[in-house]
Formats: structure tokens, C-alpha cells, sequence
């Protein structure tokens, strides 16, 4: 091996030991630079069900996951801050029990969340049209927010008391 070589292979390895450490200390440290898709299904859901014991996979129509005393809850995440502008897409709200909405903050490893019956959502907050009749969007006006503060929860576990 040539010196430049050598160099890059201890370079490497420092940035690899960097990088398992900084995901200790924040475990969303890296979800920014997965795909929507990617992040939603493979990184964000699977957190939530590691996260949350009375949550089981449930995908079907218009829905992730079930709990303990939901049939059918939908998830929706972003990789965005609560207080930021954001939108959440594709709610079905006819085909969930309750959603489940998460803002990851990727900067500080530190998330909020949103548990709100489907019941409420619909009588509390404004809802847009998306792709056609069914299909909605939620997005991040003042009532809205209002509205779904009413709904936080403080913890993983306290979400794990409300499924």
C-alpha cells in the first residue's frame, strides 16, 4: 500500500468511528439522507415499533399499524421540527381508527408526537383535498396546530398507554 493509501484506509475508519458515535448520541442523526419512502417505511415505522410494545404491523389500506385498543392507525412522519412549516399527505381518514403523527428533529435525536383518534382529527382540524375523493392532506395552519397540541404525548411510553 502506497502512504495516500494508507492514509485514506486511517481516514475512513476515523469518519466510520465518528459516525457510529454521533448515532449513539442522536439516532436520527442520518434519516435525513434516506428517501421519503425509505425513511417512512424502513426507518420511522420500525422505530415506533421498537419503540412501542402495543403497536403491531398492520399495513393495509389506508393504515400501519394496530394496538391495544385501535384496530387500524395510520402513521405519518417527517424529518422536520413541530413549530416548522410541514404537511402531512395521503391521510385516509375513513380507513383509520387514529394516527399517529411523529416529527423527528434529526438535529438533536429528540421527537414529538401526535396520538389523535380519527374522530377528532376530522371535527377538529382542516383537512385538504389530495388526489381525489378519500385521500387528504394535513398541514401545518394555526388551527391545525392548535388542535393537535390538545394530542401530544410526552413520551414513547405514554404513546404505548394510549394504542
Amino acid at each position: 500500500m502506497t502512504d495516500k493509501e494508507i492514509r485514506m484506509t486511517e481516514l475512513r475508519k476515523i469518519i466510520a468511528d465518528a459516525k457510529k458515535e454521533l448515532e449513539s448520541l442522536n439516532p436520527y442523526e442520518f434519516w435525513r439522507e434516506k428517501s421519503n419512502k425509505e425513511f417512512g417505511e424502513k426507518y420511522s415505522e420500525k422505530h415506533i415499533l421498537s419503540m412501542v410494545p402495543n403497536l403491531q404491523e398492520n399495513h393495509g389500506a389506508g393504515h400501519d399499524m394496530s394496538g391495544k385498543h385501535y384496530k387500524t392507525i395510520e402513521v405519518k412522519s417527517c424529518r422536520m421540527i413541530y413549530d416548522s412549516k410541514w404537511t402531512m399527505n395521503q391521510l385516509h381518514p375513513d380507513k383509520a381508527d387514529a394516527y399517529l403523527f411523529v416529527w423527528y428533529n434529526c438535529e438533536t435525536g429528540t421527537q414529538e408526537i401526535c396520538f389523535i383518534p380519527t374522530v377528532d382529527l376530522l371535527k377538529l382540524c382542516k383537512l385538504n383535498l389530495q388526489h381525489g375523493e378519500g385521500c387528504y392532506t394535513l398541514g401545518s395552519t394555526i388551527k391545525n396546530k392548535a388542535a393537535l397540541k390538545n394530542y401530544m404525548v410526552s413520551s414513547w411510553e405514554e404513546l404505548n398507554e394510549r394504542v
